[in-house]
């Protein structure tokens, strides 16, 4: 959400199951992993070696954070460091195709945008979606928005409808606070 305003309501909503990603991103690393293991071994020792190892060894630790987390439910397993640690192995020699380190530098970037918590925050002056880019909408564009058995329904005046669970379990009296509230700005409206 955008940090200098503040919001009366912020919804997180039920993130997705991310596993494709995920799948792709360890796919990627680990081609890397067998080009750079490949590539040192054919190849004559030079002083950016220790940086390659090093490099290596990024990989493969957040591989290991990456399993001790995978059971717990809370945390969103990220390869962010490890792409770009095989980013920076495709810049540097002996693989050296810089085509490919800016492919995974790019992929990197989308892995965190990807998996960004999506919020929805509601002020007074209007909605705001932490998409990319930040989408806001004002008060006189909604026809309609509740909360309702941790299921937010966003109605739009052009017929467009957003419905999505939310990430916890909302009480019954903020549901009631979010559904006044609510009411009471598309009230105001005109």
């Amino acid at each position: 959400m955008k940090q200098k305003e503040e919001y009366d309501f912020v919804v997180t909503l039920k993130h997705p199951d991310y596993k494709i990603y995920n799948i792709i991103s360890v796919l990627m690393c680990m081609i890397t992993i067998t080009a750079e293991v490949f590539a040192l071994l054919n190849s004559t020792f030079f002083n950016l070696t220790w940086i390659n190892i090093f490099l290596l060894i990024v990989i493969i630790s957040n591989f290991v954070l990456a399993i001790v987390n995978l059971n717990k439910k809370e945390s969103i397993i990220t390869f962010k460091w490890a792409l770009y640690a095989a980013a920076f192995l495709w810049l540097l020699y002996p693989l050296h195709i810089p085509s490919i380190g800016i492919f995974l530098i790019i992929a990197a970037l989308l892995e965190r945008q990807i998996k960004f918590p999506q919020e929805i925050g509601f002020a007074e002056d209007g909605v705001t979606f932490n998409t990319f880019p930040f989408k806001n909408y004002s008060w006189q564009e909604i026809k309609n928005a509740i909360l309702k058995e941790n299921i937010l329904t966003v109605d739009f005046i052009n017929n467009k409808i957003i419905q999505k669970e939310t990430e916890s379990d909302v009480s019954a009296e903020t549901e009631k606070e979010f559904n006044a509230f609510c009411r009471q700005q598309i009230g105001n409206r005109s």
